[in-house]
């Protein structure tokens, strides 16, 4: 995989595995198996995770949102949004705003989408999800 647009959940499950913290593992051995991948930070995936931020120009913020190119919303990208609202919504399928236009995103630029919670992110017709995370077996 060249190229790949990533999901909140991978950022917060990268921060909390590189402080020890959390149950989910894969990003860090997912950065380490494809390190000639370029990752793509969707703007909302960037306001998602700075939310949880007091200082927002923080280091600790920064750190791992800084190297990434920040993929703004387009015409494009919003009228794919719409589009997949409507049918996401026909079939009683719909998921929250925010990662529809997370996957939208990803869907628009032809990248694929790195979560956690692919089984969602499937919902959105075309988009290829790649599943990174593991749980150990003691976590639900």
């Amino acid at each position: 995989m060249d190229r790949a647009a990533v999901d909140t959940t991978f950022l917060i499950d990268l921060q909390n595995e590189r402080r020890g913290r959390g149950a989910v593992q894969g990003a860090v051995a997912f950065l380490e198996s494809h390190r000639e991948t370029e990752l793509f930070l969707p703007v909302v995936a960037l306001g998602e995770y700075l939310e949880g931020f007091s200082d927002l120009s923080s280091p600790e913020a920064r750190i791992l949102v800084d190297p990434l190119q920040v993929l703004e919303v387009t015409e494009d990208i919003a009228r794919a949004y719409a589009a997949t609202v409507r049918h996401l919504r026909a079939t009683g399928l719909l998921i929250g705003a925010n990662d529809l236009w997370i996957g939208c995103t990803a869907l628009v630029t032809n990248l694929p989408l790195l979560t956690r919670n692919a089984e969602h992110f499937s919902r959105i017709s075309g988009l290829q999800v790649v599943a990174y995370s593991t749980r150990p077996s003691n976590q639900p």
